[in-house]
């Protein structure tokens, strides 16, 4: 059955008000007509088994049949922090991290990052990254939508997570392995975990030891240099193996 998102505030009694965007795909795309049946979910964790009633002021109208809360959550929240890197990548990463489970992301400007946002040009991009990662939670079936947040500095987002329970990806780290620092601080990691990977080139030095007194713990992935995008759907897919989620 075809899925589609609407929005908590479109639900008015057992009747849903579906967009302009969703309904040009319902109506022009998959030609779906009146009495077809949908499935419905407002990215705050329920999904609603509805068919099409047609049109009415302009706006397409889904009868719900069933409204049902689901969960398919990770038992704790994944928060990827992401040096944005070039070309297309972060769409890359955005949609397979929100396919695997991740809470929200953080894109950063590092001391390495060569991409350039500001003003229109930020607000355009974060705005298509929001959509990706909503086409993305169409696809896998999760019912929450993980927030896109709007882009910070490194040095602020240490600021923002100094004390909580951190990990930074650095290829210099020596004795710290993801594993073993999954390992020994599984006790601290109930709730919430971030996780911290650089652009191209990784994170300088500097960045590193700021993280370090910030509480972060810097660990390597493996023996072998990862692009990022690699670099951060592995890490992700670690934590949640390692932690009780996948697998």
């Amino acid at each position: 059955m075809h899925r589609f998102f609407v929005s908590r505030d479109n639900i008015k009694g057992r009747e849903a008000f579906i967009d302009k965007e969703e309904a040009h795909h319902i109506q022009k795309v998959l030609r779906l007509k009146e009495g077809d049946r949908i499935t419905l979910f407002d990215g705050q964790g329920w999904e609603y088994y509805a068919f099409l009633q047609g049109v009415r002021d302009k706006k397409l109208v889904a009868w719900i049949e069933e409204a049902q809360k689901v969960d398919n959550e990770p038992p704790f929240r994944v928060n990827l922090v992401q040096g944005i890197p070039k070309g297309d990548k972060m769409e890359l990463i955005i949609q397979k991290a929100v396919e695997l489970g991740v809470y929200s992301i953080y894109p950063v400007l590092t001391e390495r990052t060569v991409v350039t946002l500001k003003g229109e040009k930020e607000t355009r991009k974060v705005e298509r990254w929001r959509q990706i990662a909503l086409e993305a939670c169409k696809q896998c079936r999760r019912n929450i939508i993980p927030e896109i947040k709007p882009v910070i500095s490194l040095r602020d987002m240490l600021e923002l997570i100094a004390g909580k329970p951190a990990l930074m990806f650095y290829e210099n780290e020596q004795y710290n392995g993801i594993k073993k620092v999954l390992q020994e601080n599984r006790d601290k990691i109930k709730e919430e975990v971030f996780l911290l990977v650089g652009p191209e080139g990784g994170f300088a030095p500097g960045e590193a030891d700021l993280a370090r007194e910030k509480g972060i713990i810097l660990c390597r992935l493996g023996p072998r240099i990862l692009r990022t995008e690699t670099a951060s759907l592995a890490g992700i897919s670690i934590i949640l193996y390692e932690l009780g989620d996948l697998g």
